[in-house]
This record gives structure tokens, sequence and C-alpha cells, in this order.
């Protein structure tokens, strides 16, 4: 018994109705579908800046008046602050370079020198270590340059 109310149930449910309408009916119907289809579209839109966008800025200024010139005045500072610091690093990366030359340099230049005092006291063997180190200097010194200007 249960299986005979079920199977008119599905039979039922599996029937399709016609639904008879007028064409100005139908417009109207579809008209309303279009309205609720063009209330649904949605406005958005990004902001991306040191700054709050200018509506957001407009509201601001409803509570404070001085907030939207503060916004402002932060974001000018720190970009005032970041140029400052790439001014610096700059800087100090070229005394760096200048360093990183000068020092092989002066050792070089001083090992020659302590090399020809060697020679006039007679000691060519010392004299000679100490040209080979200068030489390795200067030539250690010149090729960390080249490794590091073809980077």
């Amino acid at each position: 018994m249960k299986n005979n109310e079920q199977e008119n149930n599905v039979k039922e449910l599996s029937q399709e109705k016609s639904i008879v309408m007028t064409e100005t009916e139908l417009h109207e119907l579809l008209d309303g579908i279009q309205e609720e289809i063009q209330q649904t579209i949605l406005h958005s839109e990004k902001f991306s800046g040191p700054v709050p966008h200018p509506n957001h800025m407009k509201q601001y200024k409803i509570i404070d008046k001085s907030l939207p010139h503060r916004f402002t005045k932060m974001a000018e500072d720190n970009l005032s602050h970041r140029q400052s610091m790439e001014k610096l690093v700059t800087k100090g990366e070229l005394i760096m370079s200048f360093l990183g030359w000068l020092t092989p340099t002066g050792i070089s230049f001083y090992s020659i020198y302590t090399a020809s005092e060697l020679i006039q006291d007679g000691k060519s063997i010392e004299a000679l270590v100490s040209l080979i180190a200068a030489l390795a200097t200067l030539g250690g010194a010149f090729y960390m340059k080249q490794k590091v200007d073809n980077k």
C-alpha cells in the first residue's frame, strides 16, 4: 500500500504543468526578472597607496578635521625617511667599495716597500716572500672586484 502511494507521488511530481500567460504578462514577468538581475550588480573598486581612499578621507574628516592632513603628513614623512635611508645605504656601499680597494692596495705597497728594504739589508728570500704576498693581495683584490661587478 505504501509503495502505491509513493509511486503516485512520484508521478505527480514528475508531471509537467503548463502555465498559460498572455504576451503582456510574459513581458512583465521578464521585466521584473531583468530588474532583479540589474539590482544584484555590485560596485567594487580597489585603492592602494600610502594614504586612505579619498572617500575614506572624507569620512575621517567628519570624525576629525585634521585627520586627512595628518595622514598625508605621515605618508610624506615616511617617504622622506625611506629616501634618506636609501641615500645612507648608497653612501655606505660606496665607502666600503673604496675601502675594499684601498686596504689591499695599501698592504701591497707596504709589502713592496718592505721587500725593497729587505733587499738592501741582503735578505733576498724574505724580500721574495714579501713581494709574492704583495702580488697575491693585489691579485685577490682584483679577482674579488671582478666577481662583485659581474653579479
